[in-house]
C-alpha cells in the first residue's frame, strides 16, 4: 500500500522554550524523506513570536526555492502598525499559496476587524488562509507562558464575515471542531490535536474527511505517529486515506 503525504503543519527554526527544532530547510526535508513525506507548507518558529516577521518570512522564502517539495507558510502578525504593507509584499511572490495566521502567539485577536480584512484580501488574492489556534497543548506550556487557543465561536464569527474563504483551521480539540462544526463547514482541519484509537474514524462523526488534512506538527509531535492515524485507520478505505494523506490539501491549493 502506497500512501503519499503533504505536510500542512510542519515548522523549521529553533523553539525558545524547548531544545526542539529543525534549524534547516535541508534538516527538515531529510526528516520528510525518511518518513516518506513528499513535501508541505512550512512556517518559521523564528517568525512565530515577532510583530514584525518580515525578515524570517523573507528569508524562508527565499530558502524555500533552493528545496524541492517545500511550499513556504509565511505569519502575518495584525500587531504590526504596517501589517497590510507586509500582505502586500507577500501576495507579490507566487510561491506564497497561502498566509498563516497565529493569533495567540501575535498577541492580537480572531475578532479584530483587522483579523476580518486580513483575511479578505488574501482571499481576493486567490491564496489560502491557515489560523493556528493552538500549537502547543496549554497544559504541557512553559509555566510562564499563559496562551489560550482561540474559541471556536470566535472562530466561526470571523469566518462568515469572510464569504469564500474556507481556511485550514489547525490545533483544535473533537470538542472544539464539534463546536465550529455546528456553525459552519466553511473550514478544513488537520488532526494535529485528534487523538483516539481511530481518529479518522473519530473525525469523520464530526466533518467530513473531504475536509481533513495531514499535519504533522513538527517538530512538536511524533511524525509517525500522526501518520498511523491515516494509515493504520481502520474503518477509512484506501481512497478516504490517501485523501487525507495529501489529495484534499492540493485540491484545496489548487481550487
Amino acid at each position: 500500500m502506497s500512501i503519499e503525504f503533504y505536510d500542512t503543519n510542519a515548522w523549521v527554526g529553533l523553539w525558545p522554550l524547548a531544545p526542539l527544532g529543525h534549524s534547516d530547510l535541508a534538516t527538515l526535508r531529510r526528516h520528510w524523506r525518511m518518513h516518506g513525506i513528499q513535501g508541505g507548507f512550512v512556517s518559521s518558529l523564528d517568525a512565530l513570536w515577532l510583530i514584525n516577521p518580515h525578515d524570517h518570512n523573507a528569508r524562508l522564502i527565499e530558502s524555500s526555492r533552493k528545496v524541492a517539495g517545500v511550499d513556504p507558510l509565511p505569519i502575518l502578525n495584525l500587531l504590526d502598525p504596517a501589517w497590510s504593507d507586509e500582505l502586500a509584499q507577500l501576495m507579490t511572490d507566487p510561491s506564497v499559496k497561502a498566509v498563516r495566521l497565529a493569533p495567540g502567539y501575535g498577541g492580537w485577536k480572531i475578532n479584530n476587524r483587522a483579523a476580518v480584512e486580513a483575511a479578505k484580501e488574501i482571499t481576493a488574492q486567490g491564496r489560502r488562509v491557515v489560523l493556528t489556534a493552538r500549537l502547543v497543548d496549554e497544559r504541557q506550556e512553559h509555566p510562564a507562558i499563559k496562551l489560550k487557543p482561540v474559541k471556536a465561536a470566535a472562530i466561526a464569527r470571523w469566518i462568515d464575515k469572510v464569504p469564500g474563504m474556507q481556511p485550514l483551521v489547525q490545533g483544535l480539540s473533537r470538542w472544539e471542531l464539534e463546536e465550529l462544526a455546528k456553525s459552519t463547514e466553511s473550514f478544513l482541519t488537520d488532526l494535529s490535536f485528534f487523538e483516539w484509537d481511530d481518529s479518522l474514524g473519530v473525525l469523520a462523526k464530526v466533518v467530513d474527511l473531504k475536509r481533513a488534512v495531514f499535519g504533522s506538527l513538527t517538530p512538536f509531535h511524533v511524525t509517525q505517529a500522526h501518520m498511523n492515524k491515516i494509515t493504520a485507520s481502520p474503518s477509512a478505505s484506501l481512497s478516504r486515506r490517501k485523501a487525507v494523506a495529501a489529495g484534499n490539501a492540493l485540491r484545496w491549493l489548487k481550487s
